[in-house]
């Protein structure tokens, strides 16, 4: 049984899917031991690659992000462990899953993220969407830039009454624009990533 397996459990509401993550990527619980042994390992890794001005930048964007989970539907959280020192990303990952209210469908939530987020497909098969916000969040008194992709994919068996939502933010400085470097490349990162996501069929599940 995979980790999310068995944060969901074996209701048929969430089937498994499969999520191809670079290197050094790993996958964790969304509750208060899976946050202390990502931080820890986190803290450590950049300490032994004297690199402790992403430390904070990736601490501030973890217990945002575990704070963010507890409330909602978590299922899981992606981060980078290891990596050269030229290749580190300030960037995470969360898996959320979205309900509509009074047992209707999401599509009145979608048509809103299209209209006024200007969501759009990822890819040609039109099975998910994507969408960008740009905000700031402050550490000790000092503005840090955060820019999340959104993705959104019905979950399969709910008749769109169900969906899953990955969000990726990225620690960058205030002012840096998603054009440039090295924010383009987190971006670009993030789309690669989701770019792979695919359910997988319940007999291949449980082969």
């Amino acid at each position: 049984m995979s980790l999310r397996d068995e944060l969901l459990g074996t209701g048929p509401e969430v089937p498994p899917y499969q999520l191809v993550l670079p290197p050094g990527w790993v996958e964790h619980a969304p509750d208060a031991a899976g946050e202390q042994a990502m931080l820890a390992r986190a803290s450590d890794r950049l300490r032994h690659q004297h690199r402790p001005d992403l430390n904070a930048q990736l601490r501030t964007l973890a217990r945002q992000a575990f704070a963010d989970l507890r409330r909602l539907d978590a299922v899981a959280y992606f981060v980078q462990e290891s990596a050269p020192e030229d290749a580190i990303m300030p960037m995470s990952i969360t898996a959320t899953r979205m309900t509509a209210p009074d047992g209707g469908t999401l599509d009145a939530q979608v048509s809103e993220l299209i209209r006024s987020h200007g969501a759009r497909a990822l890819n040609d098969d039109r099975a998910m969407i994507r969408w960008v916000r740009s905000g700031t969040n402050e550490l000790n008194g000092e503005r840090i830039g955060a820019h999340t992709v959104s993705y959104l994919t019905p979950i399969p068996g709910t008749r769109r009454r169900s969906a899953l939502r990955f969000a990726a933010v990225i620690a960058h400085p205030v002012g840096m624009a998603a054009t440039e470097h090295p924010l383009a490349g987190f971006i670009h990162t993030a789309d690669a990533i989701m770019g792979t996501f695919a359910w997988i069929p319940r007999r291949e599940a449980t082969a």
